[in-house]
């Protein structure tokens, strides 16, 4: 296929020229060079470039189905990107083997796009879910949990599940698995998860893993959703005791109406101590919130530093990531992992005695609109 054909098409004249300016520095004239051209350069910067023209161009479905099948993996990863919503629907048989892809990163785009189709592409799944073998069977079953969530599981494909979940249990206790943490979480100090569970209005405990748990958590507050679509607020996951203290990861109350301060000190006044903390992932917030016997001992967030409250011994000589003043230049910033280390359990890795297992529980939101859909990794 030409590119000078595909060039001529673009509507937007930006992305245009800045397509037209790489293909003649690169003196490539059709989209199977620039698939050659990404695939063999040693320049960083020119495949980056060439993946982002071959988004730009727009090229026919055709030709990018027939780019799913290409040995390198970026091919098929950034063919599987093309197809998003509800024209892709049209596509779902052909895109389904890239759903048993061996690359993570290209099944991951496939689950994306089987995720936007909305849930008329359900019946296919759940056929080859009942139909098909190996790495694609398991793959339709993380397909149904994008499209619509593990309420569209079967009751066969629920025993599966809870049966891999219990296998993992045990070995789960003894791992060290890093957490990506983006978003926050309350550490109650108690060893009683019954009592967490109640005293947070939660339902419907379902045991997970480490993992699992923590991927339900990282989907859910990243998941794109319409105002009035219950995702972040539906599903919390709750840690086994680890080290005396109960970790709560999500919004266990209603669209986090209640300020952390206050819902920290609720808990204290019942378990005696109660701590948020937040980190990002994609800029420098960070916060948290200690309490103890129902009053707030310390309250900090770095996108609101006029709202602080008392302050920590652990933060004596460090920085709040806030303070750009020349006092602070000498200072590292102090961030709510390390004070989490230092007076809880700080869950960026996980080390030390946890006790019992962790469960995915639903709010007052999840029991009334159901689970949120996305992409969890059940099956290994």
């Amino acid at each position: 296929m030409e590119l000078r054909a595909l060039l001529d098409r673009m509507d937007d004249d930006r992305f245009r020229l800045e397509a037209e300016d790489f293909v003649r520095e690169q003196g490539i004239t059709t989209f199977d060079g620039l698939i050659e051209l990404i695939t063999t350069a040693q320049d960083g910067q020119v495949v980056r470039q060439g993946y982002r023209v071959f988004s730009l161009v727009r090229a026919d479905d055709e030709t990018y189905l027939d780019a799913l099948r290409h040995p390198h993996h970026g091919i098929r990863r950034a063919a599987a990107s093309m197809f998003r919503g509800e024209e892709a629907l049209k596509h779902a048989a052909r895109l389904l083997p890239v759903l048993a892809d061996e690359d993570h990163y290209v099944q991951r785009e496939a689950l994306w796009a089987f995720g936007t189709m909305g849930p008329d592409v359900l019946p296919l799944l759940q056929e080859t879910r009942r139909t098909a073998k190996g790495a694609l069977r398991r793959g339709a079953l993380i397909g149904i949990a994008e499209v619509a969530g593990p309420d569209a599981f079967s009751p066969e494909d629920r025993a599966v599940v809870g049966r891999f979940i219990q296998h993992k249990l045990e070995d789960d206790m003894y791992s060290t698995d890093e957490m990506h943490l983006c978003g926050g979480w309350y550490a109650i100090r108690t060893e009683n998860q019954a009592a967490v569970l109640e005293v947070c209005g939660l339902r419907d405990p379902v045991p997970v893993t480490k993992v699992l748990g923590a991927q339900a958590w990282n989907n859910d507050h990243h998941a794109w959703a319409e105002d009035d679509e219950h995702v972040r607020c539906a599903r919390v996951y709750v840690t086994g005791s680890w080290d005396g203290w109960t970790l709560v990861f999500g919004e266990p109350f209603e669209h986090t109406t209640r300020p952390v301060t206050e819902i920290c000190a609720v808990l204290s006044a019942v378990f005696g101590e109660a701590h948020h903390y937040g980190m990002s992932c994609g800029d420098g917030w960070t916060a948290w919130c200690v309490a103890e016997q129902g009053e707030i001992v310390r309250y900090y967030d770095a996108f609101k530093p006029e709202d602080q409250v008392g302050e920590l011994d652990v933060e004596d000589g460090r920085g709040l990531p806030h303070d750009t003043s020349d006092e602070n230049d000498d200072l590292d910033d102090i961030w709510a992992t390390e004070i989490a280390e230092e007076l809880s359990v700080n869950p960026g890795y996980f080390e030390g005695d946890v006790e019992g297992h962790g469960v995915l529980a639903l709010t007052e939101c999840g029991r009334t609109h159901g689970s949120p859909k996305g992409y969890l990794q059940v099956i290994s």
